[in-house]
């Protein structure tokens, strides 16, 4: 005769499952504590950083071009349409380092769009050897590149004649040095999840901090 009392043994099993059950909500819970902590760790140590300018990059609209300042120095801050970005693939062959093999930018930003996401760009607005301020220039602009390239507006430096796309990659020219054929600047920088940006100092260009 089988002494074990099977309503008893139901119980047992009853009262494991529910154990197993509150573990698995512990876990799950010290999971979500985990993440939400992890991300304010994350925001907390950015905001702590040694960042030189802070802007919320929802203030833009696409297509829109500002140029901020931080210690004396010009920023260029750009969002892209999904039309510009394609545009950037179309003019290669004109550019003088499509891909940005000579010129200075974090590892992040050496891709086409030269940026962290390809909608946004951020750059120092001024040209790369004589430190002059680059403007802005609409696709209607009367550059003076050579006929028959392609310019969809993007931006010049009046003292060199330097021209650059909306990545700041510069357009081959007609009369052009090799020292001074450099893309625009791009600076260290974090973009947070709600989109606000932090520029960074970029030590290797001497700029003061």
């Amino acid at each position: 005769m089988n002494s074990r009392d099977p309503l008893l043994s139901i119980q047992q099993k009853r009262r494991q499952n529910l154990v197993y059950f509150f573990l698995l909500l512990l876990l799950v819970a010290i999971v979500f504590i985990w993440m939400v902590f992890s991300d304010y760790s994350n925001s907390s140590r950015i905001k702590k950083d040694h960042y030189l300018l802070r802007f919320d990059l929802t203030t833009l609209v696409p297509g829109e071009v500002r140029i901020v300042r931080h210690h004396g120095l010009p920023v260029l801050i750009m969002q892209r349409t999904p039309q510009e970005l394609k545009q950037l693939l179309d003019i290669r062959s004109y550019l003088s380092d499509p891909d940005s093999n000579e010129s200075t930018q974090p590892v992040f930003a050496k891709n086409y769009y030269r940026s962290l996401k390809a909608e946004y760009f951020i750059a120092y607005a001024v040209h790369p050897v004589s430190a002059n301020e680059i403007n802005y220039r609409l696709a209607s602009y009367q550059h003076t590149l050579k006929p028959g390239i392609p310019w969809y507006g993007g931006f010049s430096e009046t003292h060199s004649g330097a021209y650059y796309d909306k990545a700041g990659r510069i357009y081959k020219q007609i009369h052009s040095n090799n020292h001074s054929a450099f893309n625009l600047y791009v600076p260290d920088y974090r973009i947070t999840l709600d989109n606000q940006l932090y520029v960074y100092t970029l030590k290797e260009l001497g700029f003061k901090d």
